[in-house]
């Protein structure tokens, strides 16, 4: 080998030193050495160039290299700067001579360099040092050369094998750095000696001035060629001639260079090793320094799956070298089952079948190193598993679906401890979860979930940093992808929680978070799970306390139910004044819980003004309720009367007797009914000016309660010495004490409870006062009351006809200090029968505590217990939900009370039977003798005198009624011996009296053992209801029985001679226990003795309440309608209506138009009509028109049924009446009706939806009759009015029985939708459209979502409605108006969009995907089916057809005529992401990439 100096212009000498210096040959193989690499592999080695030390990347031939002859030209396109270098000087003297630099605007050539091949004796022989001078390098091609030989030392292996002495003969290798010349194939300045070379032959020449393998140039090749070239080029086509040439050069380069050979790309292929082999194989994969091409000649087998990773994380693979061993695995995967036969869509399965599987394997490879949290190195293991899966995903070489789905599952799925690693992993693939609905939706879902149960956890405060973290993601994702977040029931459940944390001072999150929220109720649920408005829900807690007592916290639950204190308030008094509120007790609750809102802040006196003003003619408004309340809250100065009076002024004051009638309106009818007695001196003197005016006379209001106050002091004598006497007014001594004057004012009515109250007050005597030393407790120390148990019962009676219970209250609060055992029972008594009331003012509990004390001093004083007022006050206690130990208590000691005797004889009563046999005169005298001779009874001895008292009772009825009330008294006697046996015998007696023929009535005989405690009265009906039922239709028993058991039930007693007054109250009591405890045995009752009632009466209306009393059964219907008005409806009103006799159905109707009107309707009264219902109709008289349309409904069904029957439409009338009523009073604006829809029957409603959902979708416009359509203004009103109907009823029933047909018809009115906006050319038809008909429709769809779900085709029509959705939004967006109502509607239609496909399947999507391919650019398409887009979906092979040839023969316009044009034929390229591998084949080839070099045109290089 010879080298020549490339710096110097002579020719270059052959220098004999040049041999002497020979580098070793590096191992490499020929194929790596004389073939240039892949340029798949060029790339590579860029980066691999970068690993070269500094100082040899400087010697890579930064500086150009210009000149020369065109051998070196050659030389220098194949040269690599790695590679190539001058020889190292031999001298190790610092050179110290600088190159000068080349003129400006000159680049430095290689002839600036002074050559150091030969050095200058002179310059030695002078004593200078030589300067050794690094001569300039080859520029180098890329890739034609191997990398510089690396001095790296490699251990030696640890078994040596033996090495081979034997002696080698020698071979020529050609140095690594000679460059290669690709015309001949040759190296260029290398030819082995074989002696016939011109290079060897010595000569003069050769010797002195060096070899040249041409002839040397006699012209100088430094002068100007311009004297040989500008005369070609100066003409005009010079130019053109220069470009010429040059563009044949390209051509001619472009032609030989092409690359036109198939590829031959192969992937590694896999051959079965040892364990220790491929434990070696694995080791060098890990080990950077080793190339691929070497370990891609063969691959060890059974390297796959979770294997190959855990392989890799064991070894500590470089990521890269692990992802290219997966390629080379799944590449042979997959082209077996391409080598397998299977073709088409099988082979498609089976591809996607094992990604599918690897995928899974890499999903429980990371779940794997994630539960290794805490062991040694886990961090550095689960960096490499994330990095790892990171890559595979990043390259496509998963199943994407599956993996985001796999990464969803487990946030929504872990526990707290993993929580915040599978955020950390899942927020690596943020972005791409993000970007579909399937996947975004969820990870909303599992984030909110999260959140919550990471707020609610008891370590809260330690779980802080986590709830930090969530919060953090839930607003980047409100940020960036609000949609994420359309989840409506997820978020209903959750929005509170994410409130809180947005803050106060965020202003940009409140209003993302609004907007949000506004979204999601366009969605919220409906139906049964929907909540009820606050005013509804406050109207079932105040009908709750007609039932049971007023639980002390409602006044508090009742302010919190809801934030608009005005419209609580409002209500209140609204529910308080209903006169389809029975009783009084609602005017005490509504007292205590206005003053518990005055006490907090609210202004009582402005609602009341506000009510009063609203309130002057309504039906169904009760005005002396409205006028007790008022009172009520005068006396307690929660009202102020003066802001009244102002009030009053400012409005015009009173001029009018009309103004202040009964019948007046409220707001001046109200200044008479005020009490009078708390108010000063100029606002009475003010009350008079003003009823002056009107004509009212305050003299004679004050004559009104003298006289009342005379007709007390005559019905009390014994009061009388307590009161003053100047009660002398004259009076009739006649008047009963409710003979009270017809229809007095509640002001007079206050007078006469303050009076009564402060009378009993008087009657108090004060206690002597205890000496120093001794301190008196008992509950008498403040007086001792001296009213007698008549007097009380007639101060109770006044009270009670005047409804002044809170005087009342008072007066048992007085009256509990008596030592009088009858006068505390009667207090017990009055609690009992008024129970709500009281505990509604507050003094249920208080006076019950002093009754239980009372009790226990009696028993002390006394040393025993007084038996009547233990009885009523364990009565009491019963009824009380709180005093259940204390009613278990003095039950108990009651049982105890009847066993004592006053004998102290322990002897049995059947002893002492002869007196009984032998005296006859006094017979109550010697049966009290018996039962008191004795503590015990046998059974034949009870029955015994069971049956003789039973006797003498019935003698008694026509001989004296003192004999009847005896025996009764001496029944409870009896009874308390033996109490069941006794029942036994008194139920079989009572049988017996029900069938008698010649009886006196029920209430006669059975009342007075019924308020002894004799008998109960449910068994009474019971017993009657069983004998009833027994007797043949038509007998006249029936009707008896029925009458006179409503009698007894409702009807109050007036039996003097019989029954005492203290006596009649309890009976008055027992009918109200059975009346609360058994409405549907009471309903039962009404029915029968409607269904029997006497034909004598004629056409009576209520013939059961000829017997009975009409008020008292009136308030009693009221409180069934409201306990359960299903109920009532199901068991009195249909079978009265389906009885088939005309009468008891006119009877039935009238009943229920009481009850719903509040007035009594007169024989031969029209009927209430379907409009009259709808419009009065609201929260409070729900219940009654629910009735009131079952019983106008109930013969609907049969007309149905007879319609499918014979095809006749019988009962179409009134639904067509309930139609357009419906209809007037949505267009009048009153939705009083929307109250009581959903109490109707299902087919009626059922029927109301359809006709509403059908004539909604016929009024929408159509594209093919625009012109003959009604006006438009008209239309759109009318179909607001439909919606707000469909909307009302689709709360209650489903469209499931045309689910199919609404479907369709919804699908098919969207795509007309579409087509008016993209075809019609009208503009106001489409701002029409925009405006209206497009809300309208999306609010109808979103009622009617369910129908696609339930739909018999299945989810096509759902799918559809999808599609008909997308694209009318594309058509929107095409607007682009840029108006907000726009931009608000293309919000709306994608929401409900999303709303739908939420719940569509994925094959039903996938199927919408491929229909709405050319639109998957859009983001909010790709968004709404999530669109997987494949990143290399856009490459399509481009392929020419050519067309047939020209005949030959045919030349001219002929042979043009035949030329067909070449046809582009373009089809989809799949691209095979797992054969795209760096480096696949040991062997360099021309074309062995993945991706064949010819469908790009590629050339060599």
């Amino acid at each position: 080998m010879t080298s020549r100096p490339l710096g110097s212009r002579q020719a270059p000498q052959r220098s004999l030193s040049s041999n002497l210096i020979q580098r070793p040959p590096p191992q490499r193989t020929p194929s790596q050495q004389f073939f240039p690499s892949s340029p798949a592999r060029r790339n590579h080695e860029a980066f691999g160039d970068l690993t070269i030390d500094g100082s040899d990347a400087g010697r890579g031939g930064n500086t150009p290299r210009n000149g020369g002859s065109r051998l070196k030209l050659e030389i220098s396109k194949d040269s690599t700067p790695s590679l190539v270098e001058s020889p190292a000087p031999t001298s190790d003297a610092t050179p110290t001579w600088r190159p000068s630099a080349p003129p400006r605007g000159r680049p430095q050539l290689h002839f600036d360099v002074p050559s150091i091949s030969n050095r200058s004796p002179r310059a030695t022989q002078g004593g200078q040092t030589p300067t050794p001078i690094k001569p300039m390098p080859l520029p180098v091609r890329p890739g034609q050369h191997a990398p510089p030989a690396v001095d790296k030392t490699r251990a030696a292996p640890a078994n040596n094998a033996k090495k081979d002495a034997r002696p080698k003969p020698y071979t020529l290798e050609v140095p690594a750095a000679a460059p290669h010349y690709l015309p001949n194939g040759g190296h260029a300045d290398f030819f082995p000696w074989i002696g016939n070379h011109p290079e060897d032959q010595f000569s003069e020449t050769a010797i002195r001035q060096g070899f040249f393998d041409k002839a040397q140039m006699t012209q100088n090749e430094t002068g100007s060629a311009k004297s040989s070239l500008f005369p070609a080029l100066k003409h005009k086509a010079g130019l053109q001639t220069l470009s010429s040439l040059f563009a044949n050069v390209l051509a001619q380069r472009r032609g030989r260079g092409q690359i036109t050979s198939a590829s031959t790309f192969k992937p590694p292929p896999r051959v079965t090793v040892t364990d220790t082999k491929r434990e070696m194989w694995l080791k060098d994969l890990a080990n950077p320094e080793i190339s691929l091409r070497r370990l891609s000649r063969s691959i060890p087998h059974g390297i796959r799956g979770k294997i190959l990773l855990e392989q890799s994380l064991s070894k500590n693979i470089p990521i890269e070298r692990a992802i290219w061993l997966a390629k080379c695995v799944g590449a042979n995967e997959l082209r077996s089952f391409r080598r397998k036969g299977a073709t088409g869509t099988f082979a498609m399965g089976g591809e996607a079948k094992w990604i599918r599987d690897f995928t899974v394997c890499v999903e429980q490879f990371v779940e794997s190193i994630v539960s290794t949290c805490g062991e040694q190195d886990f961090r550095s293991r689960l960096n490499y598993a994330i990095r790892l899966a990171a890559h595979f995903y990043a390259e496509h070489l998963l199943d994407r679906e599956h993996y985001m789905d796999w990464l969803v599952s487990l946030l929504e799925n872990s526990p707290q401890p993993k929580l915040p690693m599978w955020l950390l992993l899942t927020q690596i693939y943020w972005k791409d979860l993000l970007k579909y609905r399937k996947y975004g939706r969820r990870l909303s879902a599992a984030l909110m979930n999260q959140l919550a149960e990471t707020v609610n956890h008891p370590d809260h405060d330690i779980l802080a940093p986590l709830s930090d973290r969530l919060h953090d993601l839930i607003k980047r994702m409100m940020e960036s992808n609000p949609e994420s977040f359309l989840y409506p029931s997820i978020w209903a459940k959750h929005k509170d929680i994410i409130q809180s944390s947005l803050g106060a001072d965020s202003t940009h999150f409140s209003a993302l978070f609004n907007s949000i929220d506004q979204r999601n109720a366009r969605f919220a649920c409906r139906g049964s799970g929907q909540e009820l408005p606050s005013r509804r829900r406050l109207i079932q807690l105040l009908d709750a306390t007609l039932e049971r007592p007023l639980a002390t916290d409602l006044p508090k639950v009742c302010w919190q139910i809801d934030g608009d204190i005005s419209m609580i308030m409002q209500t209140i008094l609204a529910w308080s004044s209903s006169s389809h509120r029975p009783g009084n007790t609602k005017t005490f609750v509504a007292a205590r819980i206005l003053r518990f809102f005055s006490r907090s802040g609210a202004d009582v006196s402005e609602a009341i003004l506000k009510f009063v003003d609203s309130k002057s003619s309504d039906v169904g408004f009760d005005k002396p309720a409205f006028y007790h309340l008022a009172s009520e809250l005068v006396r307690s100065e929660h009202f102020s009367v003066a802001s009244y009076l102002q009030w009053l002024i400012a409005r015009g004051g009173i001029y009018s007797a009309a103004e202040i009638a009964r019948d007046g309106p409220c707001a001046t009818r109200l200044l008479v009914e005020l009490p009078t007695h708390n108010l000063s001196e100029s606002m009475i003197s003010l009350r008079r000016t003003l009823l002056g005016r009107a004509g009212f006379s305050i003299d004679q209001e004050e004559d009104g309660i003298s006289s009342c106050m005379v007709l007390l002091n005559q019905s009390l004598p014994a009061m009388q010495a307590h009161m003053g006497g100047d009660l002398d007014i004259d009076v009739d001594n006649k008047r009963t004490p409710d003979g009270f004057p017809a229809q007095l004012s509640r002001s007079i009515k206050s007078e006469i409870g303050l009076w009564l109250r402060q009378t009993v007050q008087l009657l108090v005597v004060q206690p002597p006062i205890p000496p120093i030393d001794e301190w008196d407790n008992s509950t008498t120390k403040g007086g001792t009351s001296a009213i007698t148990a008549s007097d009380f019962n007639t101060v109770r009676q006044f009270l009670e006809t005047t409804e002044d219970h809170s005087m009342l209250a008072d007066v048992l609060k007085i009256a509990t200090s008596s030592n009088d055992p009858d006068v505390l029972a009667s207090c017990a008594d009055t609690l009992d029968l008024h129970l709500n009331t009281f505990a509604a003012i507050g003094a249920l509990k208080g006076i019950f505590d002093i009754l239980v004390a009372r009790l226990r001093s009696l028993s002390d004083d006394l040393d025993s217990i007084p038996r009547v007022f233990l009885v009523a006050l364990s009565d009491l206690a019963a009824r009380i939900p709180e005093q259940n130990i204390i009613a278990q208590q003095l039950a108990q000691e009651l049982a105890r009370s009847d066993r004592k005797t006053a004998a102290d004889a322990c002897s049995p009563v059947s002893d002492h039977m002869a007196l009984m046999q032998t005296a006859e005169a006094d017979f109550t005298d010697e049966i009290e003798k018996v039962l008191a001779s004795g503590n015990s009874m046998d059974q034949a001895t009870l029955e015994r005198l069971f049956q003789r008292i039973a006797l003498r009772l019935e003698e008694s009825w026509t001989k004296s009624p003192e004999q009847h009330r005896s025996c009764g008294l001496l029944f409870t006697r009896l009874r308390t011996f033996d109490a069941q046996q006794f029942d036994l015998l008194m139920a079989a007696w009572v049988d017996r009296f029900i069938q008698m023929t010649d009886r006196p009535s029920m209430i006669h005989v059975l009342g007075p053992l019924i308020s002894f405690g004799c008998i109960n009265l449910s068994n009474v009906v019971v017993n009657g209801g069983t004998i009833f039922e027994k007797l043949d239709t038509g007998d006249p028993a029936k009707v008896d029985i029925a009458r006179e058991l409503m009698c007894l039930v409702i009807a109050p007693s007036n039996l003097p001679e019989v029954m005492t007054p203290e006596e009649a109250y309890r009976l008055r009591i027992k009918q109200s226990h059975l009346q609360k405890d058994n409405l549907m045995e009471i309903v039962t009752l009404i029915r029968r003795a409607f269904e029997n009632v006497e034909n004598k009466t004629g056409s009576a209306l209520f013939p059961a309440l000829v017997y009975a009393d009409p008020l008292a059964t009136y308030k009693l219907l009221q409180r069934i309608v409201l306990a359960d008005a299903g109920s009532m409806t199901k068991n009195l009103v249909l079978p009265l209506l389906n009885s088939g006799d005309e009468r008891i159905s006119s009877s039935a109707v009238a009943m229920v138009d009481w009850l719903v009107v509040g007035e009594r309707c007169e024989g031969g009264a029209k009927p209430i009509a379907i409009e009259a219902v709808l419009n009065l109709a609201d929260d409070f008289t729900l219940p009654f028109c629910h009735v009131k349309l079952a019983s106008m409904f109930a013969l609907e069904d049969a007309s149905m049924q007879e319609t499918e029957d014979d095809g006749l439409d019988h009962g179409s009338e009134r639904l067509a009446a309930l139609d357009v009523a419906i209809e007037t009073a949505v267009a009048a604006q009153n939705t009083s009706w929307t109250c009581i829809v959903p109490l109707l029957d299902s087919s009626i409603t059922q029927h109301i939806r359809h006709r509403a959902e059908t004539q909604f979708l016929a009024g929408f416009p159509s594209p093919k009759a625009l012109n003959t359509e009604e006006s438009m203004p008209s239309r759109v009103q009318r179909a607001e009015h439909l919606l707000f109907i469909v909307e009302v009823t689709s709360n209650i029933v489903s469209s499931s029985s045309t689910a199919s047909t609404l479907a369709s018809e919804i699908v098919s009115t969207l795509r007309d939708l579409w087509h008016l906006l993209s075809n019609v050319q009208i503009d106001e038809m489409k701002a029409q459209v925009i405006a209206k008909w497009i809300p309208l429709l999306l609010s109808f769809i979103t009622l009617q979502s369910s129908v696609f779900d339930t739909a018999d085709t299945g989810h096509e029509n759902h799918a559809k409605a999808v599609l008909a959705l997308a694209a009318l939004l594309l058509q929107l967006q095409a607007l682009d108006t840029g108006k907000e109502s726009v931009t608000i509607l293309i919000e709306q239609t994608f929401d409900l969009a999303l709303y739908l496909i939420d719940s569509l399947p994925d094959d039903m999507r996938q199927n919408c995907i491929r229909s709405l391919r050319d639109t998957v650019s859009n983001p909010r398409i790709s968004y709404l089916f999530s669109i997987a887009a494949n990143p290399s979906e856009w490459l399509v092979l481009s392929q020419k057809e050519k067309g047939p040839p020209i005949p030959p023969g045919l030349t001219g316009p002929e042979a043009r005529a035949m030329i067909v044009p070449e046809k582009e034929k373009i089809s989809p390229f799949p691209l095979r992401r797992w054969e795209m591998l760096g480096e696949p084949t040991p062997n360099v080839g021309e074309n062995d990439t993945s991706l064949s070099l010819t469908l790009f045109g590629a050339r060599r290089g």
